[in-house]
Protein backbone atom coordinates (compact mmCIF):
# COMPACT_ATOMS: atom_id res chain seq x y z
CA UNK A 1 0.00 0.00 0.00
CA UNK A 2 1.05 3.72 -0.57
CA UNK A 3 1.04 5.25 2.86
CA UNK A 4 1.56 8.76 1.93
CA UNK A 5 2.90 10.98 5.44
CA UNK A 6 1.49 14.16 6.10
CA UNK A 7 2.24 15.79 9.65
CA UNK A 8 -0.24 18.73 10.57
CA UNK A 9 0.08 20.87 14.01
CA UNK A 10 -2.64 19.89 15.64
CA UNK A 11 -4.86 21.84 18.56
CA UNK A 12 -7.55 21.22 20.54
CA UNK A 13 -11.06 22.61 20.51
CA UNK A 14 -10.32 26.15 21.91
CA UNK A 15 -7.20 26.57 19.47
CA UNK A 16 -4.79 25.78 22.22
CA UNK A 17 -1.79 23.75 21.54
CA UNK A 18 -1.85 20.02 22.41
CA UNK A 19 0.59 18.52 24.86
CA UNK A 20 3.55 17.25 22.97
CA UNK A 21 3.38 13.77 21.69
CA UNK A 22 5.21 11.02 22.57
CA UNK A 23 8.64 10.45 21.43
CA UNK A 24 8.30 8.46 18.55
CA UNK A 25 5.97 10.37 16.67
CA UNK A 26 4.62 9.68 12.81
CA UNK A 27 7.79 10.49 11.26
CA UNK A 28 9.24 7.06 13.18
CA UNK A 29 5.75 5.04 12.47
CA UNK A 30 6.21 5.86 8.85
CA UNK A 31 9.89 4.63 8.76
CA UNK A 32 9.09 2.21 10.56
CA UNK A 33 6.18 1.24 7.87
CA UNK A 34 8.30 1.45 4.67
CA UNK A 35 10.94 -0.36 6.35
CA UNK A 36 7.84 -3.25 6.68
CA UNK A 37 8.40 -3.40 10.42
CA UNK A 38 4.61 -3.37 11.09
CA UNK A 39 5.04 -4.31 14.75
CA UNK A 40 6.68 -1.28 15.38
CA UNK A 41 4.71 1.35 13.29
CA UNK A 42 1.65 0.25 14.79
CA UNK A 43 3.32 0.77 18.55
CA UNK A 44 4.11 4.38 17.54
CA UNK A 45 0.80 4.85 15.85
CA UNK A 46 -1.06 3.35 19.12
CA UNK A 47 1.20 5.67 21.13
CA UNK A 48 -0.14 8.42 19.36
CA UNK A 49 -4.09 7.81 19.41
CA UNK A 50 -3.18 7.01 22.99
CA UNK A 51 -2.41 10.54 23.44
CA UNK A 52 -5.12 11.92 21.11
CA UNK A 53 -7.65 9.66 19.98
CA UNK A 54 -8.56 11.78 17.04
CA UNK A 55 -4.80 11.37 15.17
CA UNK A 56 -5.69 11.61 11.56
CA UNK A 57 -1.95 10.84 10.06
CA UNK A 58 -1.97 7.50 12.90
CA UNK A 59 -5.16 6.14 12.59
CA UNK A 60 -4.86 6.37 8.68
CA UNK A 61 -1.51 4.69 9.04
CA UNK A 62 -3.04 1.51 11.62
CA UNK A 63 -5.87 1.31 8.83
CA UNK A 64 -2.90 0.91 6.51
CA UNK A 65 -1.32 -1.86 8.46
CA UNK A 66 -4.49 -3.76 8.69
CA UNK A 67 -4.63 -3.59 5.34
CA UNK A 68 -1.88 -4.43 4.69
CA UNK A 69 -2.01 -7.93 6.67
CA UNK A 70 -5.83 -8.75 5.25
CA UNK A 71 -7.46 -7.71 8.62
CA UNK A 72 -10.08 -5.84 6.39
CA UNK A 73 -12.76 -5.31 9.21
CA UNK A 74 -9.69 -3.50 11.50
CA UNK A 75 -8.67 -1.95 8.61
CA UNK A 76 -12.00 -0.33 7.58
CA UNK A 77 -12.66 0.48 11.56
CA UNK A 78 -10.09 2.57 11.46
CA UNK A 79 -9.71 4.44 8.12
CA UNK A 80 -13.38 5.56 8.49
CA UNK A 81 -12.24 7.24 11.99
CA UNK A 82 -9.97 9.00 10.14
CA UNK A 83 -12.03 9.79 7.38
CA UNK A 84 -14.16 10.87 9.93
CA UNK A 85 -10.99 13.74 10.51
CA UNK A 86 -10.44 14.44 7.28
CA UNK A 87 -13.16 13.32 4.41
CA UNK A 88 -10.77 14.99 1.43
CA UNK A 89 -8.13 12.51 1.88
CA UNK A 90 -7.56 10.91 -1.47
CA UNK A 91 -5.14 8.39 0.38
CA UNK A 92 -8.20 7.22 2.85
CA UNK A 93 -10.57 7.38 -0.11
CA UNK A 94 -8.29 4.75 -1.83
CA UNK A 95 -7.52 2.88 1.23
CA UNK A 96 -11.36 2.58 2.94
CA UNK A 97 -12.44 1.49 -1.33
CA UNK A 98 -9.96 -1.03 -1.22
CA UNK A 99 -10.55 -2.39 2.57
CA UNK A 100 -14.21 -2.44 1.51
CA UNK A 101 -13.35 -4.11 -2.12
CA UNK A 102 -11.60 -7.05 -0.05
CA UNK A 103 -15.05 -7.57 2.07
CA UNK A 104 -16.59 -7.71 -1.39
CA UNK A 105 -19.15 -5.20 -0.50
CA UNK A 106 -18.54 -3.96 -4.02
CA UNK A 107 -21.31 -0.98 -3.88
CA UNK A 108 -19.34 0.72 -0.47
CA UNK A 109 -16.44 0.93 -1.98
CA UNK A 110 -17.60 2.32 -5.68
CA UNK A 111 -18.47 5.09 -3.71
CA UNK A 112 -14.88 5.79 -2.05
CA UNK A 113 -13.33 4.71 -4.96
CA UNK A 114 -14.98 7.17 -7.14
CA UNK A 115 -14.38 9.74 -4.21
CA UNK A 116 -10.67 9.14 -4.38
CA UNK A 117 -11.03 9.85 -8.45
CA UNK A 118 -12.73 12.79 -7.59
CA UNK A 119 -9.99 13.96 -5.24
CA UNK A 120 -7.41 12.84 -7.86
CA UNK A 121 -8.08 11.95 -11.03
CA UNK A 122 -6.27 9.96 -13.13
CA UNK A 123 -5.55 8.00 -9.68
CA UNK A 124 -3.94 4.36 -11.89
CA UNK A 125 -4.47 2.63 -8.73
CA UNK A 126 -8.00 3.89 -7.58
CA UNK A 127 -9.42 2.74 -11.40
CA UNK A 128 -8.03 -0.66 -10.97
CA UNK A 129 -9.96 -1.22 -7.79
CA UNK A 130 -12.78 0.32 -8.82
CA UNK A 131 -13.10 -1.72 -12.27
CA UNK A 132 -12.18 -4.76 -9.54
CA UNK A 133 -15.53 -3.52 -7.90
CA UNK A 134 -17.31 -3.12 -10.77
CA UNK A 135 -16.38 -6.25 -12.20
CA UNK A 136 -17.70 -7.94 -8.83
CA UNK A 137 -21.16 -6.66 -9.20
CA UNK A 138 -21.18 -8.39 -12.78
CA UNK A 139 -20.71 -4.85 -14.33
CA UNK A 140 -17.75 -6.11 -16.70
CA UNK A 141 -18.43 -2.84 -19.62
CA UNK A 142 -17.55 -0.38 -16.79
CA UNK A 143 -14.89 -2.44 -15.72
CA UNK A 144 -12.79 -2.67 -19.02
CA UNK A 145 -13.14 1.33 -19.14
CA UNK A 146 -11.55 1.93 -15.75
CA UNK A 147 -8.88 -0.96 -16.37
CA UNK A 148 -8.21 0.95 -19.64
CA UNK A 149 -7.78 4.21 -18.07
CA UNK A 150 -5.68 2.74 -15.22
CA UNK A 151 -3.33 1.36 -18.09
CA UNK A 152 -3.03 5.52 -19.12
CA UNK A 153 -0.87 5.57 -16.03
CA UNK A 154 1.21 2.41 -16.32
CA UNK A 155 0.93 2.15 -12.80
CA UNK A 156 1.06 -1.45 -11.61
CA UNK A 157 0.35 -2.20 -15.14
CA UNK A 158 1.09 -6.22 -15.20
CA UNK A 159 -1.90 -5.76 -12.29
CA UNK A 160 -4.44 -4.24 -14.33
CA UNK A 161 -3.52 -6.16 -17.41
CA UNK A 162 -4.72 -9.23 -15.93
CA UNK A 163 -7.79 -7.76 -13.85
CA UNK A 164 -8.67 -6.31 -17.57
CA UNK A 165 -8.31 -9.78 -18.90
CA UNK A 166 -10.86 -11.18 -16.93
CA UNK A 167 -13.33 -8.82 -17.39
CA UNK A 168 -12.89 -9.45 -21.48
CA UNK A 169 -13.11 -13.46 -20.68
CA UNK A 170 -16.06 -12.91 -18.50
CA UNK A 171 -17.80 -10.45 -21.49
CA UNK A 172 -16.81 -13.77 -24.00
CA UNK A 173 -13.95 -11.66 -25.25
CA UNK A 174 -11.48 -14.50 -25.04
CA UNK A 175 -9.29 -13.18 -27.91
CA UNK A 176 -8.78 -10.15 -26.21
CA UNK A 177 -8.41 -11.28 -22.62
CA UNK A 178 -5.79 -13.94 -24.10
CA UNK A 179 -4.04 -10.41 -25.62
CA UNK A 180 -4.46 -8.62 -22.49
CA UNK A 181 -3.16 -11.75 -20.25
CA UNK A 182 0.11 -12.14 -22.85
CA UNK A 183 0.78 -8.68 -21.80
CA UNK A 184 0.22 -8.88 -18.12
CA UNK A 185 3.54 -11.45 -18.75
CA UNK A 186 5.49 -9.08 -20.62
CA UNK A 187 5.72 -7.06 -18.08
CA UNK A 188 5.36 -9.68 -15.32
CA UNK A 189 9.19 -8.56 -13.98
CA UNK A 190 6.99 -5.90 -12.37
CA UNK A 191 4.80 -8.87 -10.35
CA UNK A 192 6.38 -9.19 -7.17
CA UNK A 193 3.66 -11.73 -5.83
CA UNK A 194 4.36 -14.98 -7.21
CA UNK A 195 0.91 -15.82 -6.75
CA UNK A 196 -0.61 -13.19 -8.85
CA UNK A 197 2.11 -14.16 -11.55
CA UNK A 198 0.73 -17.86 -11.30
CA UNK A 199 -2.56 -16.78 -11.34
CA UNK A 200 -2.20 -14.76 -14.96
CA UNK A 201 -0.51 -18.14 -16.41
CA UNK A 202 -3.73 -19.88 -15.33
CA UNK A 203 -5.71 -17.36 -16.41
CA UNK A 204 -4.13 -17.39 -20.31
CA UNK A 205 -4.68 -21.46 -20.28
CA UNK A 206 -8.25 -21.32 -19.56
CA UNK A 207 -9.14 -18.82 -22.45
CA UNK A 208 -6.92 -20.64 -24.85
CA UNK A 209 -8.60 -23.86 -23.47
CA UNK A 210 -12.10 -21.51 -24.04
CA UNK A 211 -11.02 -20.55 -27.87
CA UNK A 212 -10.36 -24.26 -28.80
CA UNK A 213 -6.48 -23.55 -28.69
CA UNK A 214 -5.77 -27.04 -26.74
CA UNK A 215 -1.95 -27.31 -27.56
CA UNK A 216 -0.91 -23.38 -26.73
CA UNK A 217 -3.24 -23.95 -23.54
CA UNK A 218 -0.99 -26.60 -22.55
CA UNK A 219 2.46 -25.13 -23.29
CA UNK A 220 0.92 -22.74 -20.92
CA UNK A 221 0.68 -24.52 -18.26
CA UNK A 222 4.64 -24.87 -18.46
CA UNK A 223 4.88 -21.11 -16.91
CA UNK A 224 2.48 -22.12 -14.44
CA UNK A 225 4.38 -25.29 -13.14
CA UNK A 226 7.65 -23.21 -12.42
CA UNK A 227 5.08 -21.29 -9.92
CA UNK A 228 2.73 -24.01 -9.18
CA UNK A 229 3.39 -27.49 -10.04
CA UNK A 230 0.43 -29.50 -8.57
CA UNK A 231 -1.65 -26.79 -10.16
CA UNK A 232 -0.04 -26.80 -13.90
CA UNK A 233 -0.39 -30.08 -13.63
CA UNK A 234 -3.99 -29.90 -12.90
CA UNK A 235 -4.64 -27.74 -15.39
CA UNK A 236 -3.18 -29.69 -17.76
CA UNK A 237 -5.43 -32.82 -17.35
CA UNK A 238 -8.53 -30.92 -17.90
CA UNK A 239 -7.24 -30.16 -21.52
CA UNK A 240 -5.89 -33.97 -21.55
CA UNK A 241 -8.82 -35.32 -20.57
CA UNK A 242 -11.42 -33.05 -22.49
CA UNK A 243 -9.25 -34.10 -25.55
CA UNK A 244 -9.68 -37.55 -24.79
CA UNK A 245 -6.05 -38.77 -23.98
CA UNK A 246 -7.05 -40.38 -20.87
CA UNK A 247 -3.84 -42.11 -19.77
CA UNK A 248 -1.93 -39.02 -19.90
CA UNK A 249 -4.85 -37.52 -17.61
CA UNK A 250 -5.50 -39.58 -15.74
CA UNK A 251 -1.91 -39.21 -14.01
CA UNK A 252 -1.76 -35.60 -14.04
CA UNK A 253 -4.97 -35.39 -12.67
CA UNK A 254 -3.73 -36.31 -9.44
CA UNK A 255 -2.26 -33.24 -9.42
CA UNK A 256 -5.31 -31.69 -7.67
CA UNK A 257 -4.21 -32.39 -4.60
CA UNK A 258 -1.99 -29.50 -4.69
CA UNK A 259 -4.61 -26.88 -5.46
CA UNK A 260 -5.41 -25.04 -2.83
CA UNK A 261 -9.19 -24.52 -3.82
CA UNK A 262 -9.73 -28.40 -4.42
CA UNK A 263 -10.42 -30.62 -1.21
CA UNK A 264 -7.86 -31.78 0.87
CA UNK A 265 -6.86 -35.23 0.81
CA UNK A 266 -6.77 -37.25 3.86
CA UNK A 267 -3.27 -38.47 5.22
CA UNK A 268 -3.83 -41.70 5.05
CA UNK A 269 -5.17 -41.91 1.81
CA UNK A 270 -3.48 -43.27 -1.45
CA UNK A 271 -3.52 -44.61 -4.98
CA UNK A 272 -3.39 -48.80 -4.80
CA UNK A 273 -2.14 -50.85 -7.40
CA UNK A 274 -5.03 -53.27 -8.79
CA UNK A 275 -3.16 -56.36 -7.71
CA UNK A 276 -3.21 -55.59 -4.12
CA UNK A 277 -7.00 -54.60 -3.62
CA UNK A 278 -7.95 -58.66 -3.30
CA UNK A 279 -9.74 -59.42 0.31
CA UNK A 280 -8.54 -55.79 1.01
CA UNK A 281 -10.87 -53.49 2.69
CA UNK A 282 -10.83 -50.16 0.92
CA UNK A 283 -12.55 -46.65 1.90
CA UNK A 284 -13.54 -44.55 -0.99
CA UNK A 285 -13.55 -40.94 0.00
CA UNK A 286 -15.83 -38.42 -1.72
CA UNK A 287 -14.90 -35.65 -3.14
CA UNK A 288 -15.49 -32.02 -5.31
CA UNK A 289 -19.41 -32.50 -5.84
CA UNK A 290 -22.98 -34.83 -6.26
CA UNK A 291 -22.70 -35.18 -9.61
CA UNK A 292 -18.67 -36.77 -9.24
CA UNK A 293 -19.30 -38.62 -7.31
CA UNK A 294 -22.37 -40.75 -9.29
CA UNK A 295 -20.29 -40.30 -12.40
CA UNK A 296 -17.88 -42.55 -10.80
CA UNK A 297 -19.89 -44.38 -8.42
CA UNK A 298 -19.35 -47.43 -10.98
CA UNK A 299 -15.69 -47.86 -10.25
CA UNK A 300 -16.66 -49.72 -6.79
CA UNK A 301 -18.48 -52.28 -8.23
CA UNK A 302 -15.57 -52.63 -10.31
CA UNK A 303 -13.59 -53.15 -7.18
CA UNK A 304 -15.73 -55.15 -5.41
CA UNK A 305 -15.55 -57.72 -8.82
CA UNK A 306 -12.14 -57.24 -8.27
CA UNK A 307 -12.39 -58.96 -4.80
CA UNK A 308 -11.93 -55.75 -2.87
CA UNK A 309 -14.64 -55.07 0.11
CA UNK A 310 -16.00 -51.33 -0.54
CA UNK A 311 -16.58 -49.01 1.91
CA UNK A 312 -18.11 -46.05 -0.01
CA UNK A 313 -18.44 -42.64 1.91
CA UNK A 314 -20.60 -39.85 0.15
CA UNK A 315 -22.43 -36.78 1.08
CA UNK A 316 -25.40 -37.34 3.14
CA UNK A 317 -28.07 -36.65 0.67
CA UNK A 318 -26.27 -39.55 -1.32
CA UNK A 319 -26.32 -41.85 0.95
CA UNK A 320 -29.54 -43.31 0.54
CA UNK A 321 -29.05 -44.16 -3.50
CA UNK A 322 -25.90 -44.86 -2.71
CA UNK A 323 -26.60 -48.20 -0.95
CA UNK A 324 -28.18 -49.44 -4.51
CA UNK A 325 -25.13 -50.08 -5.80
CA UNK A 326 -23.88 -53.28 -6.35
CA UNK A 327 -20.99 -55.03 -4.56
CA UNK A 328 -20.76 -52.15 -1.98
CA UNK A 329 -20.39 -53.66 2.05
CA UNK A 330 -21.42 -50.86 3.46
CA UNK A 331 -21.92 -46.75 2.50
CA UNK A 332 -21.05 -43.97 5.01
CA UNK A 333 -22.17 -40.23 5.21
CA UNK A 334 -19.31 -38.09 5.06
CA UNK A 335 -18.48 -37.57 8.87
CA UNK A 336 -19.49 -40.51 10.13
CA UNK A 337 -17.92 -43.60 12.43
CA UNK A 338 -16.05 -45.60 9.50
CA UNK A 339 -15.23 -49.12 10.34
CA UNK A 340 -11.27 -50.14 9.84
CA UNK A 341 -10.13 -50.53 6.67
CA UNK A 342 -6.76 -51.53 5.11
CA UNK A 343 -6.54 -49.03 2.19
CA UNK A 344 -8.48 -45.57 1.75
CA UNK A 345 -8.51 -44.18 -1.68
CA UNK A 346 -9.99 -40.83 -3.30
CA UNK A 347 -13.20 -41.89 -5.86
CA UNK A 348 -11.78 -39.97 -8.51
CA UNK A 349 -8.42 -41.72 -8.63
CA UNK A 350 -10.12 -44.94 -9.11
CA UNK A 351 -9.69 -43.85 -13.45
CA UNK A 352 -6.12 -44.18 -12.71
CA UNK A 353 -6.67 -47.57 -10.87
CA UNK A 354 -8.01 -49.43 -13.44
CA UNK A 355 -6.21 -47.51 -16.48
CA UNK A 356 -9.33 -46.25 -18.07
CA UNK A 357 -9.50 -45.12 -21.88
CA UNK A 358 -11.98 -44.05 -24.09
CA UNK A 359 -12.27 -47.63 -25.28
CA UNK A 360 -12.61 -48.88 -21.65
CA UNK A 361 -14.80 -47.09 -19.53
CA UNK A 362 -17.29 -49.15 -17.56
CA UNK A 363 -20.69 -48.23 -19.38
CA UNK A 364 -22.68 -50.66 -18.16
CA UNK A 365 -26.28 -48.75 -16.81
CA UNK A 366 -27.90 -49.19 -14.79
CA UNK A 367 -25.24 -48.88 -11.78
CA UNK A 368 -27.39 -47.17 -9.28
CA UNK A 369 -31.22 -47.36 -9.02
CA UNK A 370 -33.94 -45.97 -6.87
CA UNK A 371 -35.11 -47.20 -3.58
CA UNK A 372 -37.76 -49.76 -3.67
CA UNK A 373 -39.76 -47.59 -0.84
CA UNK A 374 -38.85 -44.44 -2.81
CA UNK A 375 -40.21 -45.83 -6.06
CA UNK A 376 -43.29 -47.23 -4.57
CA UNK A 377 -43.93 -43.57 -3.09
CA UNK A 378 -43.17 -42.06 -6.61
CA UNK A 379 -45.34 -44.25 -8.15
CA UNK A 380 -48.41 -43.49 -5.91
CA UNK A 381 -47.63 -39.86 -6.43
CA UNK A 382 -47.47 -39.30 -9.94
CA UNK A 383 -50.19 -42.39 -10.57
CA UNK A 384 -50.59 -43.67 -14.02
CA UNK A 385 -48.97 -41.86 -17.09
CA UNK A 386 -51.26 -40.54 -20.01
CA UNK A 387 -48.97 -39.14 -21.86
CA UNK A 388 -45.34 -38.60 -22.48
CA UNK A 389 -43.07 -37.42 -18.79
CA UNK A 390 -40.72 -35.27 -19.55
CA UNK A 391 -37.98 -34.25 -16.12
CA UNK A 392 -36.10 -31.12 -16.42
CA UNK A 393 -33.43 -29.22 -14.62
CA UNK A 394 -32.04 -25.84 -15.65
CA UNK A 395 -30.41 -24.75 -12.80
CA UNK A 396 -27.24 -25.89 -11.12
CA UNK A 397 -24.81 -25.03 -8.55
CA UNK A 398 -23.49 -20.96 -9.45
CA UNK A 399 -19.36 -21.73 -8.99
CA UNK A 400 -19.35 -22.81 -12.59
CA UNK A 401 -20.77 -19.36 -14.24
CA UNK A 402 -22.56 -19.76 -17.49
CA UNK A 403 -23.76 -23.52 -17.08
CA UNK A 404 -26.90 -22.98 -15.59
CA UNK A 405 -30.11 -21.11 -17.92
CA UNK A 406 -32.80 -18.88 -16.56
CA UNK A 407 -35.83 -20.89 -17.10
CA UNK A 408 -38.05 -18.35 -19.11
CA UNK A 409 -35.52 -19.62 -22.12
CA UNK A 410 -37.52 -23.03 -21.24
CA UNK A 411 -40.35 -21.60 -22.72
CA UNK A 412 -39.99 -22.81 -26.29
CA UNK A 413 -39.38 -26.57 -25.05
CA UNK A 414 -41.87 -26.33 -22.23
CA UNK A 415 -44.33 -25.31 -24.87
CA UNK A 416 -44.70 -28.67 -26.27
CA UNK A 417 -47.85 -30.31 -26.51
CA UNK A 418 -48.99 -33.44 -25.47
CA UNK A 419 -45.97 -33.93 -22.73
CA UNK A 420 -46.15 -32.88 -18.86
CA UNK A 421 -43.14 -31.24 -17.63
CA UNK A 422 -42.19 -32.28 -14.16
CA UNK A 423 -39.28 -29.85 -12.57
CA UNK A 424 -36.14 -31.91 -10.89
CA UNK A 425 -34.69 -28.76 -9.14
CA UNK A 426 -34.75 -29.06 -5.17
CA UNK A 427 -33.32 -25.51 -5.38
CA UNK A 428 -34.10 -22.56 -7.65
CA UNK A 429 -33.80 -18.68 -7.65
CA UNK A 430 -36.88 -17.08 -6.01
CA UNK A 431 -37.44 -15.47 -9.39
CA UNK A 432 -37.68 -18.74 -10.89
CA UNK A 433 -40.34 -20.07 -8.85
CA UNK A 434 -42.61 -17.44 -9.50
CA UNK A 435 -42.22 -17.76 -13.03
CA UNK A 436 -43.12 -21.35 -12.22
CA UNK A 437 -46.45 -20.34 -10.52
CA UNK A 438 -47.35 -17.95 -13.26
CA UNK A 439 -46.51 -20.10 -16.13
CA UNK A 440 -47.97 -23.55 -15.15
CA UNK A 441 -45.37 -25.68 -18.11
CA UNK A 442 -43.91 -27.32 -15.25
CA UNK A 443 -44.84 -29.29 -12.11
CA UNK A 444 -42.77 -27.90 -9.53
CA UNK A 445 -41.85 -31.33 -6.96
CA UNK A 446 -38.97 -29.51 -4.81
CA UNK A 447 -40.77 -29.66 -1.53
CA UNK A 448 -41.09 -33.28 -2.03
CA UNK A 449 -37.45 -33.95 -2.95
CA UNK A 450 -35.69 -34.87 -0.05
CA UNK A 451 -32.31 -36.47 -0.98
CA UNK A 452 -30.98 -37.80 -4.35
CA UNK A 453 -33.31 -41.08 -3.87
CA UNK A 454 -36.21 -39.24 -4.40
CA UNK A 455 -34.60 -37.91 -7.41
CA UNK A 456 -34.13 -41.11 -8.75
CA UNK A 457 -37.60 -42.69 -7.92
CA UNK A 458 -39.10 -39.42 -9.62
CA UNK A 459 -36.88 -39.82 -12.74
CA UNK A 460 -38.09 -43.38 -12.36
CA UNK A 461 -41.62 -42.45 -13.58
CA UNK A 462 -40.28 -40.24 -16.55
CA UNK A 463 -39.87 -40.94 -20.32
CA UNK A 464 -36.94 -38.76 -20.64
CA UNK A 465 -34.94 -35.81 -18.47
CA UNK A 466 -33.62 -32.86 -20.14
CA UNK A 467 -30.88 -30.89 -18.00
CA UNK A 468 -28.22 -29.27 -17.97
CA UNK A 469 -24.24 -30.29 -16.71
CA UNK A 470 -25.34 -30.72 -13.24
CA UNK A 471 -26.18 -33.91 -10.98
CA UNK A 472 -29.42 -34.36 -12.62
CA UNK A 473 -27.29 -35.22 -15.90
CA UNK A 474 -25.20 -37.69 -13.85
CA UNK A 475 -27.90 -39.36 -11.80
CA UNK A 476 -30.26 -39.66 -14.98
CA UNK A 477 -27.20 -41.43 -17.36
CA UNK A 478 -26.23 -43.51 -13.81
CA UNK A 479 -30.20 -44.96 -14.37
CA UNK A 480 -29.61 -45.61 -17.48
CA UNK A 481 -32.50 -43.25 -18.25
CA UNK A 482 -32.98 -41.06 -21.66
CA UNK A 483 -31.00 -38.18 -21.14
CA UNK A 484 -30.40 -35.15 -22.96
CA UNK A 485 -27.97 -32.44 -21.84
CA UNK A 486 -27.50 -29.00 -22.85
CA UNK A 487 -24.08 -27.93 -22.62
CA UNK A 488 -22.52 -23.99 -22.61
CA UNK A 489 -20.20 -23.93 -25.73
CA UNK A 490 -16.93 -24.54 -23.29
CA UNK A 491 -18.14 -27.69 -21.74
CA UNK A 492 -16.64 -29.85 -18.51
CA UNK A 493 -13.87 -32.09 -19.91
CA UNK A 494 -16.23 -34.85 -18.99
CA UNK A 495 -18.67 -34.32 -22.06
CA UNK A 496 -15.09 -34.75 -24.72
CA UNK A 497 -15.55 -32.61 -27.65
CA UNK A 498 -17.95 -32.12 -30.47
CA UNK A 499 -19.90 -35.20 -29.51
CA UNK A 500 -23.45 -35.57 -29.27
CA UNK A 501 -23.13 -38.91 -27.29
CA UNK A 502 -21.03 -39.72 -24.40
CA UNK A 503 -18.54 -42.86 -23.76
CA UNK A 504 -19.70 -42.58 -20.12
CA UNK A 505 -23.70 -42.79 -20.48
CA UNK A 506 -25.06 -44.58 -23.45
CA UNK A 507 -28.73 -43.07 -22.74
CA UNK A 508 -27.21 -39.15 -23.34
CA UNK A 509 -27.46 -37.06 -25.71
CA UNK A 510 -25.77 -34.13 -26.24
CA UNK A 511 -26.91 -30.56 -27.01
CA UNK A 512 -23.74 -27.86 -27.64
CA UNK A 513 -23.83 -24.01 -27.51
CA UNK A 514 -22.84 -23.40 -31.19
CA UNK A 515 -21.55 -20.22 -29.60
CA UNK A 516 -20.74 -18.96 -26.06
CA UNK A 517 -24.01 -18.33 -24.01
CA UNK A 518 -26.11 -19.01 -26.98
CA UNK A 519 -28.89 -21.11 -25.44
CA UNK A 520 -31.56 -19.80 -27.90
CA UNK A 521 -29.96 -22.16 -30.55
CA UNK A 522 -29.67 -24.80 -27.67
CA UNK A 523 -33.26 -24.60 -27.29
CA UNK A 524 -34.42 -24.72 -30.68
CA UNK A 525 -32.68 -27.68 -31.17
CA UNK A 526 -34.43 -29.13 -28.41
CA UNK A 527 -37.84 -28.17 -29.86
CA UNK A 528 -37.36 -29.75 -32.94
CA UNK A 529 -35.51 -32.76 -31.24
CA UNK A 530 -38.77 -33.49 -29.12
CA UNK A 531 -41.00 -32.90 -31.81
CA UNK A 532 -39.73 -35.88 -33.41
CA UNK A 533 -39.36 -37.60 -30.00
CA UNK A 534 -42.64 -37.63 -29.16
CA UNK A 535 -44.09 -38.45 -32.82
CA UNK A 536 -41.91 -41.65 -32.48
CA UNK A 537 -43.49 -42.43 -29.29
Amino acid sequence: MNYRLSLQFRVDAHGKPLAPPPTHGMAAAARYYHARDYAEAERCCRELIGHDARHFEALHLLGVICLDRSQLADAIGYLRRAEAEHADSVQVQYHLGSALLGLKQYEQAEARLRRALVLQPGYSQALNNLGNALAGMGRHDDAVECFRQALVGRANAATVYYNLGRSLAAQGRLDDAVISFRAALADALAVSDPDRLADIHASLGQALVGLGQYDEALASCEGLAALRPGAAQWNQSLVLLLLGRYAEGWRKYEGRWQVPAHDRPRDDARVPDLAEVVGKRILLTCEQGRGDMIQFARYATLLSRQGARVVVETYPDLTALMRTLEGVETVIADGETEPPVDIVTPLLSLPLVFETTLDSIPADVPYLHAPADRHAVWQQRLGRSTRPRIGVAWWGSQHIAGRSLPIEALQPALSRPGIEFHALQKDMPADHRDWLATHPLLTDHSGALEDFADTAALISQLDLVLTIDTAVAHLAGALGKPVWIMLQHSADWRWLLHRDDSPWYPTARLFRQPRRGDWRAVIADVAHALGAWSGGL
